[in-house]
């Protein structure tokens, strides 16, 4: 509830995109009784694309404060790493190829460990959480309408028109909310210089090619201009793996995934150890193996104007070496929910808009630059440390700690008073 004593005016609220953020955002904003929240979703049903995602401390303090059947979602899907040893490990970086084939760099811990979900599953149990008569499908942006004073107009492709007093786009890289905003061409995503072979693996299958330990727990395998990354998710009935090209500088394709090319795979990874020449015959083992382009965004310069903000993907998308792109969206829509409680009348939207936009942006553009950083890192491509295994483990060791133990209720109050000294 708003800590207000005024009674707040209803306020009506569009949501554009049901993916993670988006749905968060409209759970996080139900529990108030004076908004009033609608997701308009393209698709003809809430649906992921892509296998596990990691959910690191700061996403899963956020989670909780966005309602605790939000963290009950995801705690009823998470898979940690196997083995007790490795509990409260994100990741072990090792060598993959040469004299050092194997070592280990470094053993990245947080307070979690490495917590996973399968995206799918995880995004049935948030849709449980959304009434259905909160949630329209087939719907696809045309264009907004600002009005000056009155409500933004969402036409949409169908040739229907809906009327909110905000909008929030939470409809991913393509963002159509971002495009009116930046302007279409400021708004598109740029290549991020490599590309990703992603398979979701059998864990009997992992076991009996990498292990039960290489299977059954986090490992980062690092190499020039290559790296692995494995981990188990659906209670360890499936191991996650992708193998990243840092070395594709351009993509000339149309597409974002295609089919993956074996000859070229296994030519990447020739010279590399028996664990990662495996990983690699594993996921072309799979059903239709595929390599996916690897984007980001330019930094915006703002993430609102006048009634309308964007948020997740659509305000800042990242590439994945960091695991924070669903995390990062947790965290705006909870910020982005604890505003709109305090707005008594829709003239103070754009003030709510604001003091988002001021807490989240510097953070979250931080997380795509530290992110393309941590890419260079792991393909041992980074400015000044290449494969220096000393200064790789130097870096890995303290590099990600202000993205995981930042705190969302400061993060909240920080808000709330800059929301409160701009009215």
């Amino acid at each position: 509830m708003s800590s207000t004593t005024t009674t707040p005016k209803p306020l009506s609220i569009a949501i554009i995109g049901g993916g993670i953020g988006g749905l968060c955002t409209a759970i996080a904003l139900l529990k108030y009784p004076h908004i009033d929240v609608q997701v308009y979703e393209a698709a003809p049903t809430f649906g992921e694309i892509g296998a596990g995602v990691g959910i690191t401390p700061n996403a899963q303090q956020a989670l909780e404060l966005i309602t605790p059947e939000a963290r009950a979602a995801f705690d009823k899907h998470a898979t940690g790493n196997m083995w007790p040893k490795h509990t409260k490990t994100l990741a072990n970086y090792i060598v993959g190829e040469g004299e050092h084939e194997g070592e280990l760099i470094h053993a990245q811990l947080n307070a979690s460990g490495q917590q996973s979900v399968h995206r799918a599953h995880f995004l049935d149990e948030l849709v449980k959480l959304v009434p259905s008569n909160c949630a329209h499908f087939n719907k696809r942006v045309e264009s907004l309408e600002d009005k000056q004073g009155g409500p933004v107009a969402i036409h949409f492709k169908d040739g229907t028109t809906s009327n909110a007093d905000a909008v929030i786009g939470a409809d991913g890289v393509h963002s159509i909310v971002r495009a009116h905003l930046l302007g279409k061409e400021a708004a598109k995503p740029v290549f991020a210089g490599a590309a990703a072979y992603r398979a979701l693996v059998p864990m009997d299958k992992a076991v009996e090619k990498l292990g039960e330990e290489f299977a059954g727990n986090s490992f980062f395998v690092c190499g020039r201009g290559k790296a692995s990354l494995s981990y188990p998710i659906d209670a360890g009935s499936l191991l996650n793996v992708v193998l990243f090209d840092f070395e594709q500088e351009t993509w000339e394709h149309e597409k974002w995934v295609l089919p993956a090319d074996p000859v070229a795979l296994r030519s990447m990874f020739s010279t590399w150890g028996a664990s990662s020449r495996a990983l690699v015959e594993l996921l072309l083992a799979t059903h239709e193996p595929s390599v996916w382009a690897m984007w980001d965004h330019l930094p915006a310069p703002s993430y609102t104007k006048g009634r309308i903000a964007m948020m997740g993907d659509a305000a800042h998308a990242t590439t994945p070496y960091q695991g924070q792109g669903a995390g990062q969206a947790m965290e705006d829509a909870l910020v982005l929910a604890t505003l709109l409680a305090e707005v008594l009348d829709p003239s103070m939207i754009q003030n709510a808009f604001l003091a988002f936009d001021q807490v989240r942006r510097v953070r979250t553009q931080r997380v795509v630059s530290t992110s393309r950083e941590s890419g260079q890192l792991v393909g041992m491509r980074a400015e000044g440390v290449g494969s220096d295994l000393e200064k790789m483990r130097e870096l890995l060791s303290f590099k990600s700690h202000w993205i995981w133990n930042r705190d969302m209720v400061e993060q909240n109050r920080e808000a709330l008073l800059l929301f409160k000294e701009s009215l």
